[in-house]
């Protein structure tokens, strides 16, 4: 009799600590099961409020560059053109600043990522561009900081070509040359120019 009764206390006690074990374990799943949707809401919101409908990085590249995402209206893209303009215009200009600060620091020539954090007015953007004009754009700026007058009007031609490429694939056009703000003719030489032209009238008079 006593030994059956041991055997049932010990059976319960056993039973007793499965179930606890069985219960802790359900309940450790259960929160991180909670955590992980606070954590993609919280993610999904952040995107939401970026702007640009969630879209960031390469994927806001081929939404402005036309592969529209099967979910998205092609109106409310076109309405983001403008402001990712500015997104544009930034990211080349921080990736020619990037080789203007590198030349003068003396650090080597160097491999820029594609992307970029762009800060607008209200919030920030993941920017990204194809790695080949972004490479060109840095390199450009680092050349920029030694070039001579001679080699000035093929580094200001590279550059508006470059990012000329960039504003037609997104279907925006450039309003000023990037290159008579990121790479103005020396004073000495505009005014060179601007008596040649002067005297022009003179010597057709003559």
């Amino acid at each position: 009799m006593i030994t059956t009764l041991l055997l049932s206390v010990l059976f319960g006690t056993a039973a007793t600590v499965i179930l606890m074990i069985y219960l802790i374990d359900r309940v450790n799943t259960l929160e991180r099961a909670t955590k992980d949707v606070a954590t993609n809401s919280h993610n999904a919101k952040a995107g939401d409020d970026n702007g640009f409908l969630g879209l960031s990085g390469k994927a806001l590249w081929e939404a402005m560059t036309g592969k529209i995402p099967k979910s998205f209206n092609p109106d409310d893209l076109i309405a983001l053109k403008p402001r990712y303009e500015q997104v544009l215009q930034k990211h080349i200009e921080q990736s020619f600043a990037q080789g203007v600060r590198d030349c003068r620091e003396g650090s080597p020539v160097d491999n820029p990522k594609s992307t970029a954090t762009i800060k607008m007015l209200r919030c920030e953007v993941q920017s990204w561009l194809p790695p080949q004009h972004v490479a060109n754009i840095y390199k450009l700026g680092y050349e920029s900081v030694n070039v001579s007058e001679e080699n000035l009007t093929h580094l200001r031609t590279s550059l508006d070509e470059s990012v000329e490429t960039l504003y037609t694939r997104t279907n925006l056009n450039i309003k000023q040359p990037y290159s008579q703000r990121l790479l103005p003719q020396p004073s000495g030489l505009t005014n060179d120019s601007e008596q040649t032209e002067e005297q022009q009238p003179d010597q057709q008079q003559d």
